[in-house]
């Protein structure tokens, strides 16, 4: 018992204890300067802006601020300059953490040919969604009465003239449409049912002062 208190006591007890402190300490640090290291814990940075720039000088730009870039689609858009980027994401200005990659579609230098599909028959609400899948986009909308169906496409136009599905036509074309029914934004189908209730009621006020014709028979006698 005497010599398990005088180990207890003794220099060499406490140099031990002192040292695995340390090591403990020294492991915590090594461990939490690994894992911030490793997941950037809080460090959030901002998403540069690469659309509009050329493809090779938004991928070292990215590169420079640690970023990665992944070009994942490419279009063709004739209003656009050939090679520039055209979408990202994450957007510009997000805020993610540090070297995450930027995803762009980039507008080909090569004219791209698509065929076009059929929307005759479709809802108006489903073109946006379809022309994005298709790679068109979606150019003057006329509306059409009709009085059997309403927010059908009735007619898809290319160029001002008909096209058949299967038609080969450019990348990001712009394609019209005639939509059965009216246009929700126009006035003009308003005004059109208030002339003619106006019209109906003058036509039945005239009526009422029309006195009643005679049927020949005359009552006075």
């Amino acid at each position: 018992m005497k010599k398990f208190f005088n180990f207890i006591f003794s220099k060499a007890f406490w140099f031990n204890i002192l040292g695995i402190i340390l090591l403990f300490v020294i492991a915590i640090v090594v461990l939490m300067v690994s894992l911030k290291s490793c997941t950037r814990h809080g460090d959030s940075v901002t998403v540069p802006t690469v659309v509009g720039l050329d493809a090779d000088e938004a991928i070292k730009l990215l590169d420079d601020e640690d970023f990665g870039c992944e070009v994942v689609d490419t279009l063709f858009i004739d209003s656009l300059p050939k090679g520039v980027v055209v979408e990202q994401n994450p957007p510009k200005e997000s805020l993610v953490k540090h070297g995450r990659t930027v995803y762009i579609k980039v507008n080909t230098r090569d004219e791209i040919l698509v065929k076009m599909p059929s929307f005759v028959g479709e809802q108006y609400k489903t073109l946006d969604v379809r022309l994005k899948h298709s790679k068109l986009r979606k150019g003057n909308i006329k509306w059409q009465k009709d009085g059997e169906v309403v927010n059908i496409v009735l007619k898809q136009m290319y160029n001002g003239r008909p096209i058949e599905p299967g038609t080969e036509i450019k990348q990001g074309s712009r394609i019209d449409f005639v939509i059965a029914g009216r246009d929700p934004n126009s006035k003009e189908e308003d005004e059109d049912e208030e002339e003619e209730k106006t019209s109906t009621l003058e036509e039945m006020s005239k009526l009422d002062e029309t006195p009643a014709e005679s049927n020949g028979t005359n009552f006075d006698e």
